[in-house]
């Protein structure tokens, strides 16, 4: 049986709590950084910002040069974190099944709930309608439905903001072949270029390619790129919380520095920080990763594997 997935992603996620939290900032072109305003990146641009052409993650120097106008604001974890808790427990009250994905989207099987396509789409217009009495005007969401999470994710990007996008088995193929390879998760960049090198720019192409030369340049993941093109993806949405895969710190300096005093300081205050986050949930890591971004936002990193785990 098809199942009848969801998936709800929230339209500028940080901007619009700030628009909501504060009217002064409603209609105005926003953008939510670190809080080093002056030395940070937009994590999230209200939709005035980015029809201006301010993008997500873009410098705020970029983004001040582009917009002169826009008003930067520290972002909130706490006060997302609020909302996220509500709209997720407005989820709920629809199916238990609900994985949140991020910060900003959750994954909903409705099939038990729903029984077809016509119930599952009231369900994403009741929710749309309970989310704007419940967290405000301003807290809006894109909504896909299809028979997996993989379709049902690229719906939801399909129309923004407030769209909803319905998509059955038999347009799978149709909603694939209107996007780009990049506007589906899990093909990056770097496997878009790959992609290309073997003649591959469309998922009309990447279906016509020999499913065994697939496998030879991606090894398993040539597997799941073939099962994509044709609209098959993962359906199960668990409603049990997994352990983070990593944990991170980062932190911007308020001026540039080549002193290796400065930057040890930084980065053992970084490396107590993450081993006490491992210590507190009881966890252990084997690889640690170290990134640096340079004055001219370029940067580099590097990995190292222990022969056992550690938490120190």
């Amino acid at each position: 049986m098809n199942r009848i997935i969801l998936h709800i992603d929230m339209n500028s996620y940080f901007a619009s709590v700030e628009q909501q939290a504060n009217p002064f900032l409603r209609g105005k072109a926003i953008g939510v950084t670190g809080k080093r305003k002056e030395r940070s990146v937009v994590a999230a641009a209200s939709r005035e910002a980015k029809r201006l052409g301010v993008k997500t993650a873009m410098s705020t120097w970029e983004a001040k040069r582009i917009l002169p106008s826009i008003i930067l604001v520290a972002g909130d974890p706490e006060k997302y974190g609020e909302i996220t808790r509500r709209f997720n427990a407005i989820f709920r009250d629809y199916t238990p099944l609900v994985e949140q994905f991020s910060v900003d989207e959750s994954f909903l099987d409705v099939t038990d709930v729903a029984q077809d396509y016509l119930g599952a789409t009231a369900i994403a217009l009741a929710i749309r309608e309970r989310l704007r009495v419940e967290c405000g005007d301003f807290i809006t969401a894109s909504i896909g439905v299809a028979p997996n999470k993989l379709l049902a994710k690229l719906a939801s990007e399909t129309v923004k903001p407030s769209g909803l996008t319905v998509v059955r088995p038999h347009q799978a193929i149709d909603l694939l072949d209107r996007c780009a390879l990049q506007d589906l998760a899990g093909i990056g960049p770097r496997i878009a270029d790959r992609l290309d090198a073997l003649g591959i720019r469309s998922f009309a192409q990447l279906r016509q390619f020999p499913l065994e030369k697939l496998t030879a340049e991606f090894k398993s993941y040539g597997l799941w790129l073939h099962h994509a093109a044709h609209g098959i993806g993962d359906d199960i949405v668990s409603s049990d919380s997994e352990a983070p895969k990593s944990v991170g710190h980062s932190y911007t300096l308020p001026a540039d520095t080549t002193d290796p005093r400065v930057v040890q300081r930084h980065l053992l205050a970084l490396c107590d920080k993450v081993a006490w986050r491992l210590r507190r949930d009881t966890f252990s890591a084997r690889c640690v990763t170290a990134y640096v971004r340079f004055g001219d936002f370029s940067g580099a990193g590097k990995q190292h594997r222990f022969q056992e785990p550690i938490n120190d």
